[in-house]
């Protein structure tokens, strides 16, 4: 019996193999309380009614892998895109495209990476300091298309904290795999209450090796620069800031006999936040955030020729006002976003489109001590203006409800039942056109309405420090959820007449000899049902030689099924991770087990994907400890050189994940 044939009795094994040692490892610690500030109603991760998950620097450092899906894809719960080496995006528990939130600094990342899985997102987890997932519904508080969860990449662009002196941070690495380079420096200082801080981020790769050959095509170089400042007293802070991305990568040519194209991008955000502590009314603490973006990439040819164009414009701000007591703390909160949307070129498969969201929320948590209760309630109007088919208003209105108790000290269990409704975008209203990077024909759906889902979610979680453990169930019932799916018939362009046209199917005898085919995609509305959970557990075993040695095991599985009959595509399979880690003040060290299910559950255009398992490993050392100014590590990834291919890729038969990488890191801050 391997792992990838019985994931549900390996992870049951592990779990208990887990629990005598960990009994006698106990002690009546704790370690000290994620705080999770994406949240309306911030609090320790532990105690959280949805799945929440927080990466600290040296996790994103440890995890770092390309785009930010490629990144947090060891998460579980979360899988990626993965459209090579230069675009990721997250996939949260099957949800993807614009049910998933990516956030910088709590604000929208407004760029062009929900159109099109090509498309980089803006958001990097080079220059993080750290990254807070929320997993399920976020749209009390993001709207409805964090209908799957919430991404937020947290720097210090502003200054959230006093700064006495100069202090500097900055990483250099070296992977073998892309013979890649990466680099991060922060500066920041201080004058008086004013907190200063300069950063710059790059990365360079080379086409990446698999193990069925080099990738074709798949370079990769960004270049971010940020500036920002910040006053910061006793009553809090308020800053501003400005980043500037630069980001060129290559895309997979569409024959082995053809040159690859490459994409050009760039971004400039300004972007400014504060918290205030004041005493109005029964509010305690005001906080704004507000940013302006200007995005625009270029998709080249092969051939070097500039192809189509895309842009996007506009800016979101948002404003919450909370109080807090005893037992009584809540949130009111207002958002606005306004942006423009075009694409110019021969694959702009949608005209110039303006979207603008209002949003009004409050959440409120009453708690007893023993137990307690957390509802909320939002109200967004979405009006999406095409400049070729008119436009659309949409109201949308989400609650949720849900109880928690802490039945012994250290756990805490609760329950949430949400009603989230999510107006279309602009895409799936209003596509028309062949779309290269999908290979596909894609046709919007001028009378979409809203897609509703009604989700509950169950969780459990103990956390008394040699012991964690954590458990996520949830369901979520879609009326009307919108799917890109393929129509039946095809397209076909021929590019010597400058010809274009319909056909029933690939043999029509009126498609000419030279012409390129495409399958027709349309988004259409069913009511779908996913389900899932993530399991994890960690738990320190014994010491020798003065090493603390910790096992963990983790796993994740969603299955979604449309009523009725089929399946929504590139849902991303099950993984299961066993992981063993040893640790004193100076050095530590971890090997693991990633196991990738098979994917069978299939759309009716899609093909079965292979399971796989990488066996990873690292190893850091402090030379001072916990206070060292400077730190190495080294880590291994796929370390058996075994061939695995992305389900939720579009490139997935085209396109192999990076075989054997070995990765050095050097970081210094002082």
């Amino acid at each position: 019996m391997t792992l990838r044939e019985k994931p549900f009795a390996a992870a049951a094994f592990a779990l208990g193999a887990l629990l005598p040692g960990a009994a006698l490892a106990q002690d009546d610690g704790a370690n000290a309380p994620e705080i999770v500030v994406t949240a309306p109603l911030e609090g320790s991760r532990i105690e959280s009614l949805q799945g929440a998950e927080v990466l600290t620097r040296e996790d994103i450092v440890e995890q770092l892998n390309g785009g930010l899906g490629d990144t947090l894809d060891a998460t579980p719960g979360i899988a990626t895109t993965f459209f090579g080496a230069g675009a990721s995006r997250p996939i949260i528990r099957g949800l993807g495209d614009d049910r998933v939130r990516v956030l910088q600094n709590g604000i929208g990342a407004i760029d062009a990476s929900t159109a099109s899985p090509d498309h980089a997102v803006t958001s990097d987890g080079l220059d993080a300091e750290r990254i807070e997932v929320l997993r399920g519904s976020a749209a009390l508080a993001y709207g409805g298309n964090a209908i799957g969860g919430v991404v937020n990449v947290i720097d210090q662009s502003i200054p959230t904290r006093s700064i006495d002196g100069v202090n500097f941070d900055g990483l250099a690495a070296y992977s073998t795999v892309d013979e890649g380079t990466q680099g991060a420096a922060r500066l920041g200082f201080g004058a008086g209450d004013v907190a200063f801080n300069l950063s710059a981020s790059a990365r360079e790769t080379e086409p990446y090796d698999t193990p069925v050959g080099a990738a074709l095509n798949q370079w990769t170089s960004v270049r971010s620069y940020g500036a920002g400042a910040s006053l910061v007293q006793d009553w809090g802070f308020a800053g501003v800031a400005v980043k500037r991305t630069e980001d060129q990568y290559g895309l997979l040519p569409h024959g082995a006999d053809e040159p690859g194209g490459h994409i050009e991008m760039e971004q400039t955000r300004i972007e400014s936040r504060g918290d205030f502590r004041v005493n109005v009314g029964p509010f305690d603490r005001l906080d704004y955030g507000v940013q302006h973006s200007d995005y625009e990439h270029t998709e080249f040819e092969g051939d070097g020729a500039a192809g189509t164009v895309f842009s996007s414009e506009g800016w979101e701000g948002r404003l919450e006002a909370h109080h807090g007591g005893d037992r009584l703390d809540g949130a009111i909160g207002l958002q606005y976003s306004d942006v423009d949307f075009g694409a110019a070129g021969e694959e702009a498969f949608i005209s110039a489109t303006n979207t603008r969201d209002i949003g009004l929320f409050a959440v409120e948590r009453y708690d007893l001590g023993p137990w307690g209760v957390e509802g909320g309630v939002r109200y967004e109007q979405r009006e999406i203006d095409n400049a070729t088919a008119g436009s659309r208003d949409f109201d949308n209105v989400s609650a949720s409800a849900g109880v928690f108790v802490r039945p012994a000290q250290n756990w805490f269990v609760g329950a949430t039942l949400a009603r989230t409704e999510r107006a279309p975008t602009a895409i799936e209203l209003f596509a028309d056109g062949p779309h290269l990077a999908t290979e596909s024909y894609e046709i919007g759906g001028a009378d979409l309405g809203q897609e509703t889902a009604t989700s509950i979610e169950a969780s459990a979680r103990f956390n008394s420090g040699p012991l964690r453990f954590e458990i996520n169930l949830f369901r979520i019932a879609f009326e009307d959820y919108i799917a890109l799916v393929e129509r039946g018939d095809v397209w076909w362009l021929d590019e010597g007449t400058e010809t274009s046209g319909f056909a029933p199917d690939e043999s029509d005898p009126g498609i000419p000899v030279d012409a390129e085919i495409f399958p027709v995609f349309n988004f259409i509305q069913q009511d779908a049902t996913f389900t899932g959970g993530e399991i994890s557990m960690a738990a320190q075993v014994f010491e020798i030689g003065g090493f603390a040695f910790t096992a963990d095991a983790a796993y994740d599985l969603v299955r979604a099924e449309f009523d009725g009959d089929g399946h929504p595509p590139r849902i991303p399979p099950s993984t299961l991770t066993l992981g063993l880690e040893a640790e004193n003040p100076h050095w530590k060290g971890r090997i693991e087990v990633v196991d990738t299910d098979s994917q069978t559950r299939l759309a009716a255009f899609e093909t079965p994907t292979d399971g796989y398992t990488f066996v990873n490993a690292g190893l850091s050392f402090r030379p001072d400890g916990a206070a060292s100014p400077w730190s190495v590590r080294i880590d291994g990834r796929n370390l058996t050189d075994e061939e695995g291919r992305v389900h939720s890729s579009f490139l997935k038969d085209e396109l192999a994940l990076p075989g054997r990488n070995v990765r050095l890191t050097v970081q210094a801050s002082f």
